[in-house]
């Protein structure tokens, strides 16, 4: 392991740490944690993922890790390289782009589906979720890790509300597969500066804004919403695709050294 960002398994506040008790469910402890920790940048891309250094970093057993890298591998997050053995899976400008642009489809298409299809329990779960998020302490890029990932993971569940109103498994799974690697390219490549000054906007109110066009079944403005919320996020997407341009320029560099 190549970073200094200590591993979400590590946190004191169990509320943070993970859903699963690792005596009880270890496999799905130890994928919970290995899924958060590849997102948070605590491994690198193209990182090898060995058994035996998960088992002592993780405190569980070999079978557990086995089964948290195949699930983290069907969910695009870990690559399987022949008789190399796992990976983390590496990063792209060609991938972001393509990452980015699905996830942004998709998450329209669960809003579409959930207008026409939720019901008044639904509703009442995305206005309890948006005063939840209400309630969320903005921590900003740098600060505490276990502040920073309670702050994510509150905005995390409330986007997740929204759109289990699309009643759809399978579109959820893809959402949330997709998600996290966009996730991981903010936080790996996302400027400090820029993800601040996004922190810093009228989250809040653009979230409220959508969920009062969801309650009236406004499909147009509330399209028309998540479009805006999509572009206000423009500065960090241009930060990060820089990043990845200086990244992909050094790969050629040492490829032509060699």
């Amino acid at each position: 392991m190549t970073t200094d960002i200590p591993s979400i398994s590590t946190f004191s506040d169990q509320g943070i740490s993970g859903p699963f008790d690792p005596a009880q469910n270890p496999s799905k402890a130890a994928a919970f944690w290995l899924r958060r920790d590849i997102v948070r940048g605590v491994f690198e891309p193209h990182e090898r993922l060995k058994v035996e250094h998960l088992v002592q970093f993780y405190g569980v057993g070999h079978s557990p890790i086995r089964e948290a890298i195949l699930l983290m591998s069907e969910s695009g997050l870990v690559i399987h390289e022949h008789q190399k053995g796992y990976r983390v899976a590496p990063v792209s400008l060609d991938d972001y782009d393509d990452v980015r642009a699905v996830y942004q489809r998709l998450y329209k298409l669960a809003i579409e589906m959930a207008i026409d299809l939720a019901d008044d329990a639904w509703e009442e779960s995305v206005v309890v979720q948006l005063h939840r998020a209400s309630k969320a302490k903005v921590a900003q890029p740098g600060g505490d890790p276990q502040s920073r990932e309670q702050w994510q993971r509150t905005y995390w569940e409330f986007h997740g509300t929204l759109l289990a109103g699309c009643r759809s498994p399978l579109l959820m799974q893809m959402l949330g597969d997709i998600g996290f690697r966009l996730e991981r390219y903010v936080n790996l490549f996302a400027s400090p500066s820029e993800s601040r000054a996004s922190a810093d906007e009228d989250v809040l109110g653009k979230h409220r804004a959508i969920v009062d066009a969801l309650v009236a079944r406004d499909k147009p403005r509330a399209l028309a919403l998540i479009d805006e919320y999509f572009a206000a996020n423009e500065p960090v997407r241009n930060s990060i695709i820089e990043k990845l341009k200086l990244e992909g320029g050094k790969k050629r560099r040492r490829r032509a050294a060699d």
